[in-house]
């Protein structure tokens, strides 16, 4: 069996226990399970969950001494503000780690999201047009339970930013393009979590061709994530643990090593790849693998 595989198979088999953690369920929204940080009170790891599939999103929440940090809003469906509201008492700040529909589409319950500038003009897009949402399997949800696209104000943050939850907790914004323009983690310096999204997960990172790059299509590249990453790496001694958008929470700091080593082997040598057959997807057929680092990429989205 290739590496790769072996990587998707241990992410499934951990996703297939979430059910039996430890977590908590609340009846305003049935969709999400609720998972209390093993080590730092006052987060929360927000599990979308279908099936415990791959599909399943990951949102966190992270409560500071004055306000609270919700990273992505989900697909949308089921009353997420509501449960928040369970969670924390807190002023709420609500910011995406990128655009796309599975992490975003939720936006419309609350009245300001922070992203990254050059994922603002996709948001305002999603908003003005009514597309790029994204659906789990149609039998995980009611249709009663999708919340409608609604406007709501987009803040753009840059590199190194940072949203101040109080005093001493602060996150940094940390700009990590390739899967979307403006994607990006956000790095609590408290605690030293890395909440990366979709740049770095245990499951293949995508930067494919059907993704649309209308706005800043030179960030959307490999080149653009190895050359960003390259300069964080840097900073390895300051993650603890990453919590990625999808698959296995809590991954070790290596991944980020593995996944720099991973775009330089796509780079050297881009049609020296395997065939990604673990989805039925025609857009998504060429997988690279270093180590625990994966990237399903098109060709054409290899350079600028």
């Amino acid at each position: 069996m290739t590496t790769w595989k072996e990587n998707m198979q241990d992410t499934d088999h951990w996703l297939a226990g979430l059910l039996v953690r430890e977590h908590q369920e609340y009846p305003v929204d049935p969709y999400v399970l609720v998972y209390p940080d093993e080590k730092y009170r006052g987060i929360w790891h927000l599990c979308f969950n279908v099936y415990q599939g791959s599909c399943s999103t990951w949102m966190h929440l992270i409560e500071g001494e004055e306000k609270a940090l919700l990273i992505d809003t989900g697909y949308g469906i089921g009353d997420l503000e509501g449960l928040v509201s369970k969670l924390t008492d807190k002023p709420l700040l609500v910011a995406n780690t990128h655009f796309h529909g599975d992490h975003s589409a939720g936006n419309g319950q609350f009245e300001e999201v922070y992203c990254h500038e050059y994922d603002v003009p996709y948001l305002k897009e999603q908003m003005e047009k009514g597309e790029g949402r994204l659906f789990p399997p149609v039998d995980f949800y009611r249709q009663e339970d999708i919340v409608p696209f609604s406007s709501y104000q987009v803040i753009g943050l840059k590199n190194g930013d940072f949203l101040n939850l109080g005093e001493g907790d602060r996150i940094e914004v940390i700009h990590m393009p390739g899967h979307t323009s403006g994607g990006c983690m956000f790095l609590d310096h408290k605690t030293h979590l890395l909440f990366s999204g979709d740049a770095v997960l245990a499951t293949p990172t995508l930067i494919i061709e059907r993704f649309p790059n209308p706005f800043y299509a030179e960030y959307m590249t490999v080149t653009a994530f190895r050359d960003t990453l390259s300069k964080f790496c840097g900073r390895l001694h300051e993650v603890e643990a990453i919590y990625p958008g999808h698959g296995r929470q809590g991954i070790d700091n290596s991944y980020l090593t593995d996944m720099l080593a991973c775009l330089d082997a796509i780079i050297d040598d881009p049609e020296e790849f395997e065939e990604y057959d673990y989805v039925d997807d025609p857009g998504q057929r060429q997988i690279k693998c270093v180590g625990k680092a994966m990237v399903v990429y098109s060709s054409s989205r290899v350079n600028p």
